[in-house]
C-alpha cells in the first residue's frame, strides 16, 4: 500500500469518531459506548471496579501504541481531534509565524505529568481536572457550545428542551440541552477551550506534547514503538519540508531524527516528503534522543511543585469558609474521599441527570473539588426511578447501582423547620422512600422526617408549597449507605398523610364560613384536573369532568391555584 495513503485513513478514522464524540457529548445515548475509548478514564477506573470491556479497551490501547506509538491521540482523543480541526483552519503557508518545527518539549511534559501525578495522589484532582483531554472535550461541547447555542438560538433551544421532556416522558434515549452550568463552571471551560484553540493555532500539538497528562504518559509508553516513522539517511537532504509538516514538533530535520515520544502518527510528514525520505518502518536504526540535566531538573521540578501545590492548596482550603450544609453527592460516589480522588470532572453525569439537579461544583467541595458534580436542590429533585449518573461514569468515581439499589442509597438528609412548616402534607404524600409522616402536636400538625428512611432525593424540598422559601432543607452526607426499604403505605396511612383529616376538624368551627376557600371559574377551566391530584386534604373532586371544591374540607392552602395551567381556580374568604 502507498503509505501516503495513511494520512486519508486517519482522517476517516478520526472523523467518524469525532463525530460520535460529539454526538456523546450532546446527549445522544446510544453513543454513550464510546466513552469505553477513553484511556486515562479507563485506567482509573480499573482501580476501583473491574469491567472487561474497559480492560480490553485499555489493553488494546496500550498494545497499540507499544507497536505505532502515540496513535490514539491522533484517532480515538477527541480533544486531540478537535486540536487538529483548529490547526487546520489557522494552518495558512503564507503565516510563515505557525509554520511548524523541531521542538523537544520532554523537560516540560514530564515535569507536568509529575506535578499532576503528586498532586492526584494526594487528593487535589483540580489539575488533572484542568487537564486531562476527555474531561475538557465534554465539559466543553455541554458547558460551552451547548450553552453557547441556547443564549444565540433560545428558540432551538426551547425546542430541544421540549423534545427532550416528551423523550423522558417516553423513555427515549436522545437528551439534548440538559447542562446549565454555574457561570464559574462556564468561565473555566471556554479558558480551557480558548488556551487549547490558540496553541492549536500557534503550534499544532503543543498542548499534547507539554501538558496533556495523557500524552505524556503515552510517550513513556511508546518511546521505542516498533513500527515508527524514520527519515532515510540517504534520501534525505534535510530540506525541513517534513519538519513544517509536523504539528508534533517531533522531526529534526537537520539530525534527520524523529522523537517518537512527541509524534502523534498523523502521517503528514509522509506525504509532505517530495522525495519518498519520509517511511514508517518497523524499528529502524536511528540518532537517539538522550535524556540530559534538562530533562532531570524538569521532572524534579514537577515533583517538587507538586507537593508544594497539594500543600498550598490545603492550606488555602482551611482558610476558606466551608458551606453551611454538607455538599451532596451524586449517587454511588461512596464515601467523600474515594469519591474525590477518583471523580475527573466530565460532567458525563451531569448531563444525563434526569432532574437536571446535577451541576458542577463551584465552592461547595472547596478549591479542590472544583468542577465535580455536586446536587443542588434549589434546581430540582434526584429522579427515584432514575440511575443513570451512577451507569456513566468513565473513571467509576460512581460506581454503578442498579435501580433498586440507587433507591435505597442515602444521598443527603432532609430536616424540617417545625415554626415554618405549615403541615400540609404535600410533602409526605409525595415523599417516594415513605421517610416522611405528619404528626399533630401542641404546634399543630407539622412533618417528620424519618431518618432511617430518608435517602436525600430532595422531592419533599421540590414540592413545599409556602411562597417565602421551602420548610424542608436537604443537606448531603459524607459516606453514602443503604437505607432499609420503605414500608407499603396502608390505607389508613394514605388517609392520614393525603388528606389531613385532622387538620380539617381542627378547622370546624363557628368562623369555618370566614375561612379561606378555592373558588373555581368552570368557564375558563378545561377539566385537565391537576387541582384534584395536587390537592393535599382531598377537598377537590371531579365531577362531571368539572372540579368540585368541598369548602368544608378545603384549608385554603392555594395549592389548586399555584399549579392550575389555565389560572381558574382563586382563594377567597378569610
Amino acid at each position: 500500500m502507498n503509505q501516503k495513503h495513511l494520512k486519508y485513513i486517519r482522517i476517516a478514522v478520526a472523523a467518524v469518531m469525532f463525530v460520535l464524540f460529539v454526538g456523546a457529548g450532546i446527549g445522544i445515548r446510544q453513543l454513550n459506548a464510546v466513552l469505553v475509548t477513553q484511556f486515562a478514564p479507563g485506567l482509573m477506573s480499573l482501580t476501583s471496579v473491574f469491567f472487561l470491556d474497559t480492560l480490553i479497551a485499555v489493553v488494546l490501547i496500550a498494545a497499540a501504541t507499544l507497536l505505532f506509538g502515540r496513535i490514539y491521540c491522533s484517532v480515538l482523543c477527541p480533544l486531540g481531534i478537535l486540536q487538529d480541526c483548529i490547526a487546520w483552519l489557522t494552518h495558512w503557508k503564507k503565516w510563515k509565524w505557525n509554520r511548524y518545527r523541531f521542538l523537544d518539549t520532554r523537560p516540560v511534559k514530564y515535569g507536568v505529568f509529575l506535578f499532576v501525578l503528586i498532586l492526584g495522589a494526594a487528593g487535589v484532582m483540580l489539575p488533572l481536572i484542568a487537564l486531562l483531554p476527555s474531561s475538557n472535550f465534554f465539559t466543553i461541547v455541554s458547558n460551552v457550545f451547548l450553552r453557547i447555542f441556547s443564549s444565540v438560538d433560545p428558540e432551538t433551544a426551547r425546542e430541544f428542551g421540549s423534545a427532550e421532556h416528551a423523550a423522558r416522558e417516553t423513555g427515549a434515549l436522545f437528551r439534548p440541552f440538559s447542562v446549565d452550568p454555574p457561570a464559574a463552571a462556564f468561565a473555566f471551560s471556554l479558558g480551557i477551550f480558548l488556551i487549547v484553540a490558540a496553541l492549536a493555532a500557534w503550534r499544532g500539538r503543543l498542548y499534547c506534547n507539554t501538558l496533556c497528562p495523557v500524552g505524556a504518559l503515552l510517550s513513556l509508553l511508546g518511546r521505542n514503538p516498533l513500527y515508527r516513522i524514520a527519515l532515510s539517511q540517504d534520501m534525505c537532504v534535510s530540506c525541513g519540508m517534513c519538519a513544517a509538516a509536523c504539528k508534533g514538533g517531533a522531526i529534526d530535520a537537520k539530525a534527520k531524527s524523529v522523537l517518537a515520544e512527541n509524534c502523534v502518527m498523523c502521517f503528514n510528514c509522509i506525504g509532505a516528503c517530495k522525495r519518498g525520505g519520509v517511511t514508517l518502518e518497523k524499528r529502524p536504526k536511528m540518532a537517539a534522543f538522550s535524556s540530559s540535566r534538562r530533562h532531570f531538573i524538569g521532572a524534579a521540578g514537577g515533583v517538587v511543585a507538586g507537593a508544594g501545590a497539594a500543600l498550598l492548596v490545603r492550606r488555602i482550603e482551611n482558610t476558606l469558609p466551608r458551606p453551611s450544609a454538607e455538599p451532596a453527592m451524586p449517587p454511588g460516589a461512596g464515601n467523600a474521599g474515594r469519591f474525590h480522588s477518583k471523580c475527573v470532572g466530565c460532567g458525563i453525569c451531569i448531563r444525563e441527570c434526569e432532574g437536571h439537579v446535577l451541576v458542577p461544583s463551584v465552592t461547595q467541595y472547596g478549591l479542590a473539588g472544583f468542577m465535580q458534580p455536586v446536587l443542588d436542590y434549589s434546581r430540582g429533585a434526584c429522579v427515584y426511578d432514575c440511575n443513570r449518573c451512577s451507569n456513566v461514569c468513565p473513571p467509576n468515581a460512581l460506581l454503578p447501582l442498579s435501580l433498586a439499589e440507587k433507591q435505597l442509597t442515602r444521598i443527603g438528609i432532609a430536616s424540617v423547620n417545625a415554626v415554618s412548616c405549615v403541615g400540609c402534607g404535600l410533602c409526605a404524600s409525595k415523599c417516594p422512600a415513605n421517610a416522611i409522616e405528619m404528626v399533630s402536636g401542641a404546634d399543630g400538625r407539622k412533618a417528620v422526617v424519618s431518618e432511617e428512611s430518608c435517602i436525600g432525593c430532595g422531592v419533599c424540598r421540590n414540592v413545599c408549597p409556602l411562597p417565602d422559601g421551602p420548610a424542608i432543607t436537604v443537606s448531603g452526607v459524607s459516606e453514602q449507605m443503604l437505607v432499609k426499604p420503605p414500608e407499603p403505605r396502608n390505607e389508613a396511612e394514605n388517609a392520614e398523610k393525603n388528606a389531613g383529616r385532622e387538620k380539617v376538624e381542627e378547622k370546624k368551627d363557628a368562623d369555618a364560613p370566614a375561612k379561606q376557600v378555592a373558588v373555581v371559574n368552570k368557564k375558563e377551566c378545561f377539566s385537565c384536573g391537576l387541582c384534584a391530584d395536587e390537592c393535599p386534604v382531598a377537598a377537590i373532586a371531579m365531577v362531571d369532568g368539572l372540579p368540585n371544591v368541598n369548602a368544608e374540607a378545603c384549608v385554603g392552602c392555594g395549592l389548586c391555584a399555584a399549579n392550575c395551567p389555565a389560572g381558574a381556580i382563586e382563594i377567597r374568604g378569610g
